[in-house]
């Protein structure tokens, strides 16, 4: 089901807007029992909508910020998953080694080649990587690395959302941060 972005909690962590959500899930093409793996789980939102897609599947968020932990937990717990599994820690260190199909990263703190590094290593073939970039760094050394990497059939694309606000007795249309969005699969040779 998908969540508004006031149904979650916030803090001062930015949080991943309902319409890059809504697109970043829809990349991933979850099944009711796929294996997340969200890294840079930030506010937990994208984890724990995912999660309410996959009924008999599992999402392990990894977040390294402590700030973010507290509210990844209020939002999981007003959820009432059981199927969300926060775990304390930067990526790849503190990614469970077990086989899985989806992995999202939404921050990873230059650490980007080490962590698709334990997608190739870890994840099924077939298994689907999306990464959100809210940097032009990021993008650039992400597609970089999926390219070293073998990748094929690179999928990027951007989405730029504006939202109405009441300026006066006027309404003005102000743009969010664009988002660039990536995803690959991976295919066994």
């Amino acid at each position: 089901m998908h969540i508004y972005d006031k149904d979650f909690t916030q803090t001062e962590l930015p949080m991943t807007k309902q319409e890059i959500r809504a697109v970043s899930i829809a990349k991933l093409m979850l099944k009711p029992n796929s294996i997340l793996i969200d890294v840079g789980a930030g506010t937990g939102t994208i984890g724990i909508e995912a999660a309410t897609y996959m009924p008999q599947g599992k999402v392990y968020a990894i977040e390294k910020e402590e700030k973010g932990l507290d509210t990844i937990k209020l939002n999981a717990e007003k959820f009432n998953l059981d199927n969300f599994e926060l775990i304390h820690g930067k990526a790849p260190d503190a990614i469970p080694n077990i086989a899985y199909d989806r992995m999202f990263i939404g921050g990873s703190t230059g650490g980007i080649e080490e962590i698709i590094n334990h997608f190739l290593t870890y994840a099924k073939d077939e298994a689907i990587l999306v990464i959100n970039c809210i940097t032009l760094e990021t993008q650039s050394k992400s597609l970089e690395i999926l390219k070293e990497k073998g990748f094929k059939d690179i999928e990027v694309i951007t989405v730029t959302v504006g939202r109405a606000k009441r300026v006066g007795p006027y309404t003005m249309m102000f743009g969010e941060n664009p988002i660039c969005i990536i995803k690959v699969i991976k295919r066994n040779k």
